[in-house]
């Protein structure tokens, strides 16, 4: 007797149990194959045309089970696509755990007064096939009908093709499913790369161009798609395109970040500062699956450094000049201050009558209101100490405008303790000044599009990793994670805002720490604590060190002393004459056995970073109790 004759109970062998999933579950699993109400495809219709001849059945259906229909995706011998779901015979297959066979349909009670039974086109024998999920939730099933009973109900043979080709369909609806998910993904990319003020471009692992955004035809003017490949490099001023090949070569080879600056030519032929960047993006093994890159136009921010440089070379002969620089003698006493011509037109007063003294209320009206409060606190503070005195501050000039002046000297005191002599000089600083502000709003322009590229190149990460397998998408977080740290570091040792973090002369190794171990509990005394010596931190050695104390941290809460409550970790500085070391120590955490098998990538980039942008060396111990690692350093590179 054949294994598959015979009407199956509804439950299955187990009994009167109900299915393990909901009709909701499985009407959105159905949903998100965008299947329904889709126009015939031949790869849906040869699986029933084969199913139709391997089982000598007139009739053979892709059915799938809607709410209240049951949809033909492909249909032999029918005639139509959909029938409502009242005369489904398919809505109990899916109930089944598997095979469903009906040999004689008049002779079961749930179909014998079924209209298609009763009535055209009169259904006798039926036999389908699911079609599930890899969850196990059934969207349909692949089913054979006949117009006569069948007692012996299918072969083996049969039965065993009919399951081979409901999961030829399951993988034909995956691949579709994957290829609509892709254009969403695909379309999204370009909506972002299009809003970007940049310019967005990828390549293929071997460098060829084959996307721009809309950005780079606005600023080129270039006909769409001439480009590719490796036309882009004849959109450089010609004194710059070897330069540009040589540094795209260097990264293809050997897979760094590419960062080149070039004159790039726009539409209207004139050739503009660009500053160009890209980041690869690589598999679970580490090889390079595309290259996302950008073109930022930085001409202005090259006109503006030239004009720093013209402000500092003034500035250079300004205070070069003697009339830039006065000298003073206050005489507390009897408050009379005598000073030379250099001061006198400082201050808009008459060299005559400076040279004779004038007492120093004469000269407040031309200092700043704002300023004034604190540079009398700051003179009284070095009268009653005797130390340095030092302070910036503006004079108002009625034909100069406000003009920034550094004052210094010292206040001499009698036996008694009284303060006698205040002398010391005053030089116009007000061009200096004015380059500060101009190197200061570089700064902050260069920070703000630093942490654009940031941004862009993690979005594109996202995008690049929605839809694909796990360990692409588990790759993509990680890269994400080391590029959120890279920006952290970045914003604390260049911030772009007065809220952001300290002045970059503040930064110091304590604060970088801080900064990058605040997810990990730094605040918690219990879980890391940071001892010893602290130094200042420069911005290419904070983004070496952020890499690093990255890498420490993620693994530690993952496989050491942080994934474990009871763990710890001790971080300790160290001045080691010319060298600083740097003592990462876990304890409490899982016992260890020994080093690591297999090293990961990003292991692997942290001691490069430490070796080659550090100038320094990294070792590490694994006794049972945890990670100890020491990193030691040239002092003189940490504060570059």
């Amino acid at each position: 007797m054949n294994a598959f004759r015979g009407p199956v109970n509804e439950t299955g062998a187990g009994g009167s149990q109900g299915p393990a999933w909901s009709e909701a579950q499985r009407l959105s699993a159905l949903e998100s194959y965008g299947v329904l109400d889709t126009p015939p495809e031949r790869a849906f219709d040869e699986v029933v045309e084969l199913a139709a001849q391997l089982c000598a059945a007139p009739i053979a259906v892709v059915n799938l089970i809607s709410e209240h229909r049951q949809f033909f995706k492909a249909e032999i011998g029918l005639g139509v696509r959909e029938t409502p779901l009242d005369v489904s015979i398919c809505a109990h297959a899916i109930l089944q755990p598997d095979l469903f066979v009906v040999t004689d349909t008049t002779q079961d009670p749930r179909f014998a007064a079924n209209p298609m039974v009763t009535g055209a086109p009169h259904l006798r024998f039926y036999a389908g096939s699911l079609l599930k999920t890899e969850e196990g939730l059934p969207l349909g099933t692949l089913c054979v009908l006949d117009h006569k009973p069948r007692p012996e109900g299918l072969t083996e043979q049969q039965a065993f093709a009919l399951h081979v080709l409901a999961r030829q369909v399951m993988a034909q609806l995956e691949l579709r499913r994957a290829l609509a998910e892709r254009e969403a993904s695909e379309r999204r990319f370009r909506v972002l790369a299009d809003a970007m003020p940049q310019m967005v471009w990828s390549t293929l692992p071997d460098g060829a161009h084959d996307y721009y955004n809309a950005r780079w035809y606005d600023f080129t003017g270039v006909p769409f798609g001439s480009t590719d490949g490796a036309g882009w490099n004849g959109m450089f001023h010609p004194e710059d395109q070897g330069r540009a090949w040589e540094r795209w070569r260097h990264s293809l080879e050997t897979g760094e970040p590419y960062e080149i600056e070039y004159r790039l030519r726009r539409a209207d032929g004139v050739y503009r500062w660009a500053l160009g960047r890209a980041m690869p993006v690589r598999d679970s093994q580490g090889r390079i699956e595309r290259w996302f890159g950008t073109c930022t136009d930085i001409e202005d921010i090259k006109a503006t450094e030239d004009a720093l440089r013209i402000s500092e070379e003034r500035l250079r002969l300004a205070l070069g000049a003697a009339e830039m620089i006065g000298t003073f003698v206050w005489d507390a006493a009897q408050d009379r201050l005598t000073a030379d011509p250099g001061f006198a037109r400082l201050f808009g007063q008459a060299p005559e009558a400076m040279g004779s003294g004038v007492r120093l209320a004469v000269l407040v009206p031309r200092i700043d209101p704002d300023d004034l409060a604190r540079l009398r606190r700051q003179i009284g503070a070095a009268m009653e100490t005797g130390s340095a005195f030092e302070a910036e501050f503006r004079l108002r000039h009625k034909a100069e405008g406000t003009r920034w002046v550094v004052a210094r000297g010292r206040c001499a005191h009698d036996a008694a303790g009284r303060p006698v002599r205040f002398s010391g000089a005053v030089v116009d600083i007000t061009e200096r000044k004015r380059a500060e502000e101009g190197q200061e709003l570089l700064a902050r322009e260069l920070s703000h599009r630093i942490k654009n590229i940031f941004t862009v190149i993690g979005g594109m990460v996202t995008l690049s990793a929605s839809g694909t397998s796990p360990e692409v998408r588990g790759f993509a977080n990680s890269l994400r994670r080391r590029l959120n740290a890279l920006a952290a570091a970045h914003e604390y040792v260049r911030p772009h805002s007065a809220e952001s973090g300290p002045a970059a002369t503040e930064t110091t190794l304590r604060g970088l720490l801080a900064t990058l171990l605040a997810p990990y509990g730094v605040e918690e005394a219990a879980r890391i604590e940071l001892l010893g010596d602290d130094v200042p931190v420069g911005v290419k050695a904070a983004t070496s060190l952020a890499l690093i104390l990255h890498e420490l941290a993620t693994n530690a809460a993952k496989y050491g002393a942080l994934s474990r409550p009871e763990g710890s970790v001790t971080i300790e500085g160290a001045r080691l004459g010319e060298r600083f070391g740097l003592t990462w120590r876990e304890s409490g955490g899982p016992e260890v056995e020994g080093p690591p098998v297999r090293r990961g990538f990003g292991t692997i980039l942290a001691e490069r970073g430490a070796i080659t942008q550090l100038g320094g060396s990294i070792a590490q111990d694994w006794p049972r109790e945890g990670l100890v690692l020491r990193l030691e350093v040239p002092l003189a590179r940490l504060a570059y």
